[in-house]
């Protein structure tokens, strides 16, 4: 076996935002950055295109800001976490300014701020309208390089953490970009962080990135941390609806500049709805977005009275979507879907980004904070990113150096060959899990609909003999959503069950879940299915 062994101080799976920002905060330290593509292509971060929510408005506060993430969380954030968080978002942006990332600022200096949906004041800081994501990673990349602590490995996936008695000592991968057998990598290191972004990519209509399918978690999990809230996951409401993998997004800011949305007959299905109308917090609004869709109306969003001739410079990455689409903005209406965008849940971890095993860190959307509770406040997630990265990092340095196991287990080092056969077949597979989590564990659950997506995951895990790597984290990550979805029989945030419409008091707690735990939570959503539930099910 081919095998190319690394000792740094710390190793950093994953190359956003909250990564790129661990990497840097760890100076002096040797830090190795582990990246599935080259450093800042297809990353959800590169995307993010609302911007970075901070209380600098002169009329804001920290207390605005705090109130407004609680509310929208439904009563489930840690309001401790919260106040962490928000009380540092000046700093984040402070810092990144400080590295040369620059931000839409009016003729007098001050923020450009935006407007997004349960936001009492504008506070989103912007880069190039809708294009922060890009801006951000571009500063964050080029200090990087800049940085000799830093060492970063592209086009390499981890296929597991080494660990025992519940201790890290590194991971092993593969390089995947080189066609050469065996050709693995072996990363020592008493601290590994998790930085590995969302999920998305398990369902079928996604923004994230096809490489944002839950692999972190599933990593965590295997290593034996505790995952909370994995039934928690946001769905944007206005994905471009141009027929494209992943959908591209039509940012919130857009609807904070007054755009509206309509369905085929030019109604604003918003009105009445909700006090705030089209700029209600995100579940809402694609709920009821939704709701339209299964009348069998179609929705829009219709930028023709407020945003207009000056959408080509307002928001110039959805604008050339649309000139792709042939769509004109200004002057047509704009198609959309909601599509699965965020993880709310995730590897439960402290206040110190610590999780359940010692030496494994997380943070970004791969990490269950309790910041967001059950649902999600409008780019509160690159905020999050930034200052629990920072935090990861300032804990890590405040901890003495390791001495580094210089035995690896035979255990951890395999034969992959396997995990990367048949990967035509595994294509199959994987679309068939993307297409039954989307319509089974999208928007709207029920018991009927959870039965039958652990019907087809039971099943495609059976016929596909785990033909990659990819198809077994997408699997389990699967089934640990569906299991949370079962277990929490109430309609909470984004978490709807078209079988219990109401939020219950009993459910103001977070459902945590092992991989130890896993088969017998399964078994129990089989065992208490109805005869009639599983002959419906069979028939479908």
């Amino acid at each position: 076996m081919n095998e190319n062994i690394y000792t740094p101080d710390v190793v950093i799976v994953g190359g956003g935002v909250a990564g790129l920002t661990v990497a840097l905060n760890l100076a002096p330290r040797k830090v190795c950055v582990i990246t599935k593509n080259t450093l800042g292509v297809n990353t959800s971060s590169s995307w993010a295109q609302g911007g970075i929510a901070a209380s600098i408005a002169v009329e804001d506060s920290h207390e605005s800001h705090i109130d407004d993430t609680l509310k929208t969380a439904k009563g489930l954030a840690d309001e401790t976490v919260v106040r962490k968080i928000i009380i540092e978002s000046n700093e984040a942006i402070k810092d990144l300014e400080a590295i040369g990332v620059q931000f839409d600022k009016n003729a007098d200096g001050s923020f450009n701020l935006g407007l997004e949906g349960a936001h009492s004041f504008n506070r989103i800081v912007r880069s190039k309208g809708d294009s922060t994501g890009i801006e951000i990673m571009r500063g964050l990349i080029e200090q990087v390089k800049l940085s000799d602590h830093v060492t970063i490995l592209e086009n390499v996936s981890i296929d597991s953490i080494m660990n025992e008695n519940n201790v890290i000592y590194g991971v092993v991968g593969r390089f995947i970009d080189k066609n050469i057998p065996d050709n693995h990598v072996v990363i020592q290191s008493s601290n590994v962080v998790l930085a590995t972004g969302g999920l998305g990519g398990i369902y079928a209509n996604t923004t994230n990135p096809r490489s944002s399918y839950g692999e972190g978690i599933a990593l965590a999990a295997q290593a034996g941390a505790i995952l909370s809230d994995m039934e928690f996951v946001q769905f944007h409401p206005t994905g471009l609806d141009f027929g494209l993998d992943p959908t591209p997004l039509a940012t919130e800011a857009i609807r904070g500049e007054g755009a509206f949305l309509v369905n085929q007959n030019n109604e604003r299905f918003m009105i009445g709805i909700h006090s705030k109308n089209e700029l209600a917090p995100r579940d809402i609004i694609a709920q009821n977005i939704f709701k339209q869709i299964e009348m069998g109306n179609s929705v829009f969003l219709d930028c023709r009275h407020s945003i207009g001739q000056n959408f080509n410079t307002s928001f110039p990455q959805v604008y050339s979507y649309c000139l792709k689409a042939d769509i004109d903005p200004a002057n047509e209406l704009i198609p959309i879907i909601p599509v699965a965008h965020y993880h709310i849940g995730g590897v439960k971890t402290d206040l110190k980004g610590k999780s359940s095993v010692e030496g494994l860190w997380c943070c970004g959307e791969v990490a269950a904070t309790n910041i967001h509770g059950a649902n999600r406040l409008a780019s509160n997630s690159l905020l999050e990113s930034l200052v629990f990265a920072k935090i990861v990092a300032n804990e890590i340095n405040s901890e003495p150096l390791k001495k580094q196991n210089d035995t690896i287990s035979s255990s951890f080092i395999k034969t992959y060959k396997e995990k990367t056969k048949n990967r035509i077949r595994a294509k199959k597979y994987i679309w068939q899990l993307r297409s039954s989590m989307m319509r089974n564990l999208g928007i709207v659950r029920s018991q009927n609909s959870i039965l039958r997506c652990l019907t087809d995951i039971i099943r495609i895990e059976r016929e596909s003999h785990s033909l990659s790597a990819k198809l077994s984290d997408m699997i389990l990550v699967s089934k640990f959503i569906i299991v949370g979805a079962s277990k929490r029989t109430e309609s909470r945030g984004c978490h709807l069950r078209a079988d219990f419409v109401s939020a219950k008091p009993q459910f103001l707690k977070h459902i945590d879940q092992t991989q130890t735990t896993l088969k017998k939570d399964i078994q129990i959503i089989l065992n208490n299915a109805s005869q009639s539930s599983k002959e419906q099910i069979l028939a479908s």
